[in-house]
C-alpha cells in the first residue's frame, strides 16, 4: 500500500508542476494579449510597423524572384502582389504579433536562465517574422498560379506550417534545457 501511495503522491506532484506550468503559460499569454488589445492595438503603432516590414520585405523578395509588383491602389492600405493579379491584403491579424506573444509566453514560463531565454526569444521572433514574410510571398505566388486555392492555403496550409514551426522552436528550447540544464 505504501508504494502505491508514494506513486500517487509522485504523480500528483508531477501533474501539479504541469498544471502550474500551463496556468503560468495561459496567464502570461493573456496578460500580453490584454496589453496588446487594450494598450497597443488602439494606436496600432506595432501593427503598422510589422505590416510595413512584411510588405517591404515581401515586395523585395517578389522582385528578386523576377516578378513585377502589383500597382498600389487607394482601396487597401496594405495590398501587395504580382502584377496582373488581385494580390493579397495584409491585415492586423496577419502581422504575426499574436504568434510572437504565444512563442514569448512559452519561453518566459519555461525553466531556465534569463540570458538563455533572451537567446531564444530574439532569434525565435525574428524567425517567426521571416516565416510570415515567406508566407505572404507564397500567397502572392498562389494568387498568380493557383488563385482558386488561396483560401485553403491561407486558412489551413500556412496555419499548420507556422504552428508546427513554433512548436519546433519550443522543442529545440526544451532539448537545450534537457542537455545543458540552462
Amino acid at each position: 500500500m505504501s508504494n502505491q501511495l508514494k506513486e500517487i503522491k509522485e504523480t500528483l506532484k508531477r501533474n501539479q508542476k504541469a498544471v502550474l506550468f500551463v496556468a503560468k503559460l495561459i496567464g502570461i499569454y493573456l496578460l500580453f494579449q490584454f496589453i496588446y488589445d487594450y494598450v497597443l492595438s488602439p494606436y496600432t503603432i506595432v501593427d503598422h510597423w510589422l505590416i510595413n516590414s512584411i510588405v517591404n520585405t515581401s515586395e523585395s523578395i517578389i522582385q528578386l524572384l523576377g516578378y513585377d509588383l502589383l500597382q498600389t491602389n487607394g482601396i487597401y492600405q496594405y495590398h501587395l502582389g504580382i502584377a496582373d493579379t488581385s494580390g493579397v491584403v495584409i491585415g492586423n491579424p496577419c502581422d504575426g504579433l499574436s504568434l510572437f506573444i504565444l512563442y514569448l509566453a512559452f519561453i518566459l514560463v519555461f525553466t531556465g536562465k534569463w540570458f538563455v531565454k533572451l537567446l531564444f526569444i530574439i532569434p525565435g521572433i525574428l524567425l517567426i517574422h521571416l516565416l510570415n514574410v515567406l508566407r505572404i510571398v507564397a500567397l502572392a505566388l498562389i494568387v498568380k498560379y493557383y488563385p482558386d486555392t488561396l483560401d485553403f492555403h491561407h486558412s489551413y496550409t500556412f496555419t499548420l506550417i507556422v504552428y508546427a514551426f513554433i512548436f519546433a522552436l519550443w522543442a529545440i528550447r526544451i532539448k537545450v534545457f534537457q542537455k545543458k540544464g540552462v
